[in-house]
């Protein structure tokens, strides 16, 4: 049996992580990343670069944690940076069908791969005229753009140690990008970034979370439990007003974990 092995540093040791791969639906590679798309225990899995980024199995626990524990209502213009494969803005539309959402993803053939191979994350949510697929680096549209938004959600890929593949990636987690995040940001708005595991990536999101606090007024981390990542998913959010979180899916207080 093929797998798909991810290996991830842990404390002074590496951890391998093994999924059994059923059947590979597509693997190729476009200007930016490698692509793979696989059947696995988890339903099908895409994979960037070497890193799982969801499955079918429980990519909506993702997903909604994403967008729904700080949306307030109100808010009406809404910037993913990443978020190519489409599920962010599918659940960011069911909150509020109405919502005009800007999707900033440098490659589009991440996009053509979840259309064809997985459409059930997909959904078909580009064709809505209220949601529009930007395909360009996050970095210049961010630092380029003159307007302002209620929300800003960093589906990104992972934040990376420096010497490996997709490390480019880190300047998106940046304090110098943050703050220009948060020029383009209502005064009373609100920005959520995924970071990682509370166990399998500690370092790194207590690296970011300390980043956001540079950067934010109040920061708040919350987490939840996604099968397929094997850990308690984190997410910050940083605003320069009160961050209240609620909303599904079941939301944990990471911060005493994480010794915050």
């Amino acid at each position: 049996m093929e797998y798909h092995i991810e290996k991830i540093r842990y404390r002074n040791g590496v951890i391998e992580i093994r999924y059994p791969i059923h059947k590979i639906l597509f693997r190729g590679r476009s200007r930016y990343q490698d692509i793979l798309v696989v059947e696995s225990i988890f339903g099908k899995m895409l994979i960037l670069d070497g890193v799982l980024q969801l499955t079918t199995y429980d990519e909506e626990i993702y997903h909604k944690a994403l967008v729904s524990p700080t949306f307030k209502k109100g808010f009406k213009k809404i910037l993913i940076l990443g978020g190519g494969d489409g599920g962010a803005a599918y659940q960011l539309s069911l909150i509020d069908p109405d919502l005009d959402i800007d999707v900033v993803d440098i490659d589009p053939m991440v996009t053509e791969v979840v259309k064809k191979y997985i459409p059930e994350v997909y959904r078909d949510v580009f064709s809505l005229e209220n949601i529009n697929l930007i395909n360009r680096d996050a970095f210049e549209y961010v630092r380029e753009y003159n307007g302002k938004y209620d929300m800003v959600l960093g589906d990104l890929t992972d934040y990376r140690y420096e010497d490996q593949i997709g490390s480019d990636v880190n300047i998106l987690y940046s304090i110098d990008y943050l703050n220009d995040v948060k020029r383009i940001l209502n005064s009373d708005g609100v920005v959520t970034y995924h970071v990682g595991g509370v166990i399998l990536d500690r370092e790194n999101v207590i690296k970011i979370y300390n980043i956001f606090r540079e950067v934010f007024k109040y920061v708040r981390i919350y987490g939840v439990y996604i099968p397929s990542f094997l850990d308690i998913w984190c997410y910050i959010s940083g605003s320069d007003n009160p961050i209240k979180i609620g909303g599904e899916p079941i939301i944990y207080d990471v911060s005493q974990l994480l010794g915050l």
